[in-house]
């Protein structure tokens, strides 16, 4: 396969950056304020009961919306690195594992922004969402400062519990699952094999998952067999393969835009809607130009 060029390298660099602005544009903020009578509208009008009889309010459906949006922060942050890497000596194994970085966050935000979930369904998905962070958190403290706690490092179980309660929510949080009113928090990997298939991008997790493990197929992806005029003994060389790295570029920025179009379609942002099913088109646009194959766009 033929290696990233220069002009490869500037064009990448300048389609990620523009698809985080774009998406930044849309989406500014973790306080979105939705249109009247949009699905986010009605959420927060909901009629919700508190378990001492009080109303839910509109607090607990922004805080999951703030969620979502936070989590599209993140996989901006990521594409941001993407680009940032990107020259003309990139390999497959760098853009892949940024790559499933994207993926990850975008799939947390697009699970969060399903639609005809309803506010209880949102919320609780949110909850199950902190609840299972917090297990994570307090095994990783427990391994690395076993005298330390939990919450002198983000959100404990105990603060988690007590939010869900409040609202009149029991859930299940332990190693085999966590589930709340038969709503079930899916795994890493069935998450993200839903996620993909919304994308448009089937395999693409575990492709990229070879990477983040340093899994050597993937490794080696990034090498090849040295031509002259290397010195004697050079085995390798670097393997900047055009095709593999454009495509994780594409890929990663569609695992931020179909969660930004989620997002817009739940908060009934026309206008940004629009703009944004213009810049996906674009971006398929953009996959044909540079001949990717099919299956990419």
């Amino acid at each position: 396969m033929p290696d990233l060029t220069i002009g490869d390298v500037a064009v990448i660099k300048s389609f990620l950056s523009r698809t985080c602005e774009d998406v930044l544009s849309w989406l500014p903020g973790t306080g979105w304020q939705p249109a009247w009578q949009s699905d986010a509208a009605r959420e927060l009008s909901n009629s919700e009961v508190r378990a001492d009889g009080s109303p839910w309010g509109d607090e607990p459906v922004r805080t999951a919306y703030a969620a979502a949006a936070v989590f599209l922060l993140t996989a901006t942050d990521s594409l941001r690195a993407l680009a940032d890497s990107a020259n003309v000596l990139t390999t497959t194994y760098t853009s892949g594992v940024l790559a499933r970085a994207v993926m990850e966050a975008g799939a947390q935000a697009w699970w969060l922004l399903e639609g005809g979930i309803g506010a209880r369904r949102r919320v609780i998905r949110s909850v199950l969402i902190r609840a299972s962070s917090a297990r994570w958190l307090g095994k990783a403290v427990k391994i690395a400062d076993p005298a330390g706690t939990a919450s002198a490092y983000g959100e404990d179980q105990a603060r988690v519990q007590a939010y869900a309660t409040a609202l009149g929510l029991s859930y299940v949080c332990n190693s085999n699952k966590t589930e709340c009113e038969g709503e079930l928090l899916p795994g890493y990997t069935s998450r993200a094999a839903v996620f993909e298939k919304a994308v448009g991008v089937d395999a693409s997790y575990s492709i990229y998952s070879g990477a983040s493990h340093a899994e050597l197929y993937a490794v080696m992806q990034g090498w090849r067999d040295a031509s002259p005029p290397h010195p004697p003994g050079t085995l390798l060389e670097r393997r900047p393969d055009r095709e593999a790295v454009w495509t994780s570029v594409i890929i990663a920025a569609g695992f931020v835009m179909i969660p930004a179009f989620e997002a817009l379609s739940r908060l009934d942002w026309n206008a940004r809607k629009k703009q944004a099913a213009d810049s996906m088109r674009k971006n398929r646009e953009l996959a044909r130009q540079v001949n990717l194959p099919q299956w990419s766009w």
